[in-house]
């Protein structure tokens, strides 16, 4: 079914603009198909003072906390991989305070990690505590009531040298931790799933955490997802070590394994990646057998999102501007037949996704981030078959990770290049 209508308003921002705040609004108006209905969206973008990764708001919708690395810096314009041997790199939380009747987003502080990165964040149960990864450092961990007044000071769980460590997801009762360490060596591999004590008391807050150890997962290692459960976790990992020593389902699938794809002009072509499904409680007591089943995945898949009911998964397959959906019992089950089927993401680099909607929409943030140029963001109506045509809205340079709400109101896209934060407002 494809979105039919499209109508677009766009306001100056204002000249009495302060603290670095940069707003425009936005207004797309989208006539959805089966069944009926109406789909506003309303744009609010604002500066950051670095490159901004990730974006997670309080449950109450008051603040918003926003990663941004090289604040008051220029770009960084080496590699990702070579980013954490930086010394001079200025990285931490950014705070938004939310105004909850004019949703006008307001700066608050700015709070340093002492890390030369900081890219995923989750917030922990009772919201006392945000974890970040923060590259070479490992996983930081801040008070929210201290962030909240523009303060703070972290407390870290360190994984290996050079880990990279970039995304995090926590189990539902805040016990425990998982990083993705895109680069540090773990028996062989050039990548991990770092499995963090948090200590976290009954007030929320953490108090001792602490790393039990790594899991290693391939090579280069971007992100992970957890189960709503919290009994699974699901592992993006852009290559197959060159040394592969398991089996990996899918490789005589075209669509999932292949060796060709160029995702930057002039660099060399890159095999196909896959995703793991881990046993979290034997992750936890870093048993060799935590990892369930390996799939392929395409070229450089990098995020991974899950039905609230389990019943789908969709991976971001950057280098094949695709989006793969795969049932996450197969995975485990029967991998060889897990791909349900995979559509175009609606742009070039596909980053971010996020469901919403009582999952019948696929928010992608299609980053273009190895050419020039603006990204977009694509609204996949997910009901049936994926619209062939998406509704696609514009972002700013590399849009590159997506949070919702807690109570499903809005989106935040993060743009790393255009250092903006992009809140899209949804109704309908």
């Amino acid at each position: 079914m494809r979105m039919n209508t499209f109508k677009s308003a766009l306001s100056s921002p204002s000249d009495s603009l302060i603290s670095n705040l940069a707003v425009a609004i936005l207004f797309l108006a989208t006539h959805l198909g089966r069944p009926a209905q109406n789909l506003d969206i309303r744009s609010e973008i604002c500066a950051t003072r670095g490159n901004p990764t990730s974006a997670v708001s309080t449950r109450d919708g008051r603040f918003v906390f926003v990663s941004v690395t090289n604040v008051d810096q220029p770009d960084f314009p080496g590699p990702d991989s070579a980013a954490g041997s930086r010394t001079d790199a200025v990285s931490g939380i950014e705070v938004f305070r939310r105004d909850v009747a004019t949703h006008k987003l307001s700066p608050v502080g700015f709070v340093k990690t002492g890390s030369t990165g900081a890219n995923g964040l989750v917030l922990l149960p009772q919201e006392r505590t945000l974890a970040i990864g923060v590259g070479d450092e490992g996983v930081a961990f801040l008070d929210v009531r201290d962030l909240e007044h523009g303060k703070g000071t972290p407390r870290f769980a360190h994984q290996t040298a050079g880990a990279g460590t970039f995304d995090v997801v926590a189990t539902p009762d805040g016990k425990y931790v998982f990083s993705s360490n895109e680069y540090g060596i773990v028996s062989g591999q050039r990548g991990s799933v770092g499995v963090i004590s948090t200590g976290i008391d009954q007030k929320g807050r953490a108090r001792s955490p602490h790393t039990l150890g790594q899991i290693p997962a391939g090579d280069v290692v971007p992100s992970l997802a957890i189960s709503p459960d919290g009994s699974r976790l699901y592992v993006a990992s852009e290559l197959i070590p060159q040394s592969q020593s398991f089996a990996i389902a899918g490789s005589n699938n075209p669509v999932l394994s292949k060796n060709d794809r160029v995702q930057k002009q002039g660099s060399p072509a890159r095999p196909n990646g896959y995703i793991s499904v881990v046993d979290v409680q034997r992750a936890i007591a870093i048993k060799p057998d935590a990892i369930l089943a390996r799939v392929a995945a395409g070229c450089s898949p990098v995020r991974i999102v899950e039905a609230a009911d389990a019943s789908r998964l969709y991976v971001s397959a950057r280098g094949d501007n695709s989006i793969l959906e795969f049932d996450p019992h197969r995975l485990e089950n029967d991998p060889e037949h897990s791909l349900l089927h995979s559509f175009a993401s609606g742009g070039t680099a596909p980053v971010g996704m996020r469901l919403f909607m009582s999952d019948r929409y696929l928010a992608v943030a299609n980053s273009n981030r190895f050419a020039e140029g603006n990204g977009n963001l694509a609204i996949h109506k997910l009901e049936g078959n994926p619209d062939p045509e998406p509704h696609r809205i514009s972002a700013g340079g590399f849009p590159r990770n997506l949070s919702l709400s807690a109570d499903g109101s809005t989106l935040y896209l993060t743009n790393y290049k255009s250092r903006t934060l992009q809140a899209l407002e949804l109704n309908h």
